[in-house]
Formats: C-alpha cells, sequence, structure tokens
C-alpha cells in the first residue's frame, strides 16, 4: 500500500524556519550580553494571536509572536565598515585641504604685511628732508653769515674768509675777473694758509722757526720749554724746507709743547690771571697747530713760493689759492687785524662779483 506525501501547512513552515535562525540570534544575545543590532524588519508577518494560538509559537517557540527583527548580516557589516571608512576618508581629505588653504592664507596675509611695511617706510623717507638741499642750505646760511658782519672770532678763525672764498669761487667759476680790490703787501704777508687736513699754518714759523713769545710766556715759570722751543723749532723748519723733518725732533718739540702747556695749566691756580691764562693758552693751541703741520709729508711745500700767500688784489689772491687748492688757515697771535682788513676786502670783491654776474658783464 502507497504512502501518499505528508504536506505541512505553510504555518508550520515558517515555524520550523524560525527554529533554524534562532541559533544565529542566540550567539549575539547570550555572549557578553550582546544583543543583535537591528537592521532590517522581519520579513514574518504577524498573523495576529490566532495563528500564534493555533500552533504555539508563541509558548513553544519562544518566539512570543511574529515581532522580532532579523540580525545584521556579514555583508551588511562589511558594507557599513567600507562606508565609516570612506567617510573617515573624505573628513581627513577635507581637513588635508583646508589646513593647507589656512596656511597659504597666512603666507599671503604675511607678505601684504611685509608689502605694507616696505611702503611704510618709503612714506617716512618721502617726508625727510634732502641730505643735500640741507647741505646746501646750511652753505647758503654761511655764506649769508659771513657777508653780514660775522662775529670777530669767526673771521680771526679763518671760518667766515673760507665761506666767502667758496661763494666767490662759486660765483666766479672759471672766469677771473672780477673788480679790482687792491690788498697791501703787509696784509698777504700775514696771511697763514692750509690744505684743510689740519686747521693750522705754519704762520708762527715764516721767520725761518723764530718764534715771538707772547708777554706772558716771557717770564721765568716758563723758561725751559721755551729755551727747547727756540732751538727746536728752527731745526725744525730748516729740515722742513728741504723734506720731511726728523721724527727725534719731532718727538722732542711735541714734549717741550707738553711741558709747557702743563706750566700754563698750573699757573692757572693764582699765578696767571684770567687773560692771561687765555693769552698763555691759545699760544700753546697754536704751538700744537704748528707741529702738526711739520708732521705732514708735505710740508717743504708750505714754505714754497706756490703755498706762500701773494698777490696785489683780493682777485690774484683767490686765483692762487683756487689753483693750489689752499684755505685760509686761523689767525696767530698778532695777524687778528690784518684778518679783519682782509675780510674786508673780501665782502668788497664778493658784492662787486655779484653786481657784474648780475649785470651780465662778467663773461
Amino acid at each position: 500500500m502507497s504512502r501518499k506525501p505528508i504536506r505541512l501547512a505553510p504555518w508550520i513552515a515558517l515555524g520550523a524556519i524560525a527554529l533554524l535562525i534562532r541559533p544565529a540570534g542566540a550567539q549575539f544575545a547570550g555572549v557578553g550580553g550582546l544583543v543583535a543590532p537591528q537592521a532590517f524588519p522581519s520579513p514574518l508577518m504577524n498573523f495576529g494571536g490566532g495563528l500564534g494560538a493555533g500552533v504555539g509559537f508563541g509558548a513553544g517557540l519562544g518566539y512570543g509572536g511574529f515581532g522580532t527583527q532579523w540580525m545584521q548580516n556579514p555583508y551588511q557589516g562589511y558594507l557599513q565598515g567600507a562606508a565609516d571608512v570612506t567617510t573617515a576618508n573624505a573628513q581627513y581629505q577635507q581637513t588635508i585641504q583646508q589646513a593647507r588653504i589656512t596656511r597659504e592664507e597666512a603666507r599671503r596675509s604675511s607678505l601684504k604685511t611685509r608689502h605694507d611695511a616696505i611702503l611704510e617706510r618709503q612714506w617716512e623717507l618721502s617726508q625727510l628732508p634732502d641730505p643735500e638741499v640741507e647741505r646746501q642750505k646750511r652753505l647758503t646760511r654761511s655764506l649769508d653769515r659771513a657777508r653780514h658782519n660775522p662775529p670777530i672770532t669767526e673771521i680771526w678763525s679763518g671760518d667766515a674768509l673760507n665761506d666767502l672764498l667758496r661763494g666767490i669761487q662759486t660765483a666766479q667759476g672759471t672766469s677771473s675777473s672780477g673788480p679790482d680790490i687792491s690788498l697791501s703787501p703787509e696784509v698777504v704777508k700775514h696771511i697763514n694758509v692750509s690744505t684743510g687736513k689740519t686747521r693750522g699754518g705754519v704762520g708762527l714759523l715764516r721767520d725761518d722757526g723764530k718764534l715771538t713769545w707772547p708777554f706772558v710766556l716771557r717770564q721765568s715759570m716758563f723758561q725751559d720749554p721755551r729755551k727747547q722751543l727756540n732751538q727746536l723749532v728752527p731745526q725744525a723748519v730748516k729740515q722742513a724746507r728741504s723734506g720731511e723733518v726728523d721724527v727725534d725732533t719731532l718727538n722732542q718739540i711735541n714734549a717741550a709743547i707738553k711741558e709747557l702747556e702743563q706750566s700754563v695749566d698750573a699757573g692757572a691756580s693764582g699765578e696767571l690771571s684770567s687773560s692771561q691764562f687765555i693769552e698763555a693758552s691759545r699760544y700753546v693751541r697754536e704751538l700744537k697747530d704748528s707741529a702738526k703741520v711739520l708732521q705732514q709729508s708735505d710740508v717743504a711745500k708750505y714754505f714754497r713760493s706756490e703755498w706762500t700767500p701773494k698777490g696785489s688784489t683780493v682777485g690774484d689772491l683767490i686765483k692762487q689759492m683756487t689753483s693750489q687748492g689752499l684755505k685760509f688757515g686761523p689767525a696767530v697771535s698778532g695777524d687778528e687785524s690784518y684778518y679783519t682788513v682782509l675780510h674786508r676786502a673780501m665782502v668788497d670783491y664778493d658784492k662787486g662779483l655779484t653786481s657784474l654776474t648780475t649785470s651780465g658783464l662778467n663773461p
């Protein structure tokens, strides 16, 4: 007798599938209290209490009905992890690019700050006066001062005379013409010239080194250094006319001048009056300036005709000094009045030259 195949009701089949998948769910619920994540709703349809009661799913299978959800399967977890990695990589790349943008903005801001600082410095410099313009203004003021009764000390120091000399040389240019302002030979004889390397000249040494001592230094307290200098200076001048001065002679002259200076300073405590101290100190300073000239390698030129002031007019004197590149040195003791006369003559020459230049008569 043949057996007919047993047909299971559909709900019985569904119950069997539920039994098969229960161990997979139990492995999440039973290990360390983990619970399977919720991902997708269960495809099982909830047939209500009738179905559950008819087959006994609620009691026999322990599902409590058909409201459970499927656990997340391995494929879905892999895809979810890959998506998280992709998102993290995108965020990393975005952060890197944003950092580069921020760095570039900082660099651009630094360059702009530097550019603005350069512009600010250029503006500040543009507000400063031009050094050459300021120098020309000072020269103009000095010339105006020399033309209009400068202090007598500026005349005796040669500063006013040199300002006039420079102004006349500038106005005269290459022309040698100018008004005829005569100079007496005695005035020309007492002019002290210099190359500008040292302040003094050889005014004290013009009489072959024979020194003319002021009264205050002819006293007995200055006898020793005075005798030494009376002997050494003519000897140095003799050497200077033929070339350089001997070093030993120069050292002895400097030592004697230092001794004389110390004696003058000592006399200031009571033996010398204030006027005597000033006169003695000035002569000592003139001796120092003359000693500096004797130390120069071109000292011989100071005693030759080309560097000896000469000329019967102011124009001749200026022509000679211009051709030799000379300047006026300070007046030595006793030459002050000659410098005052020379200053007046040079002012008259400057006025006449300016008048000739303005009228167009000077070629």
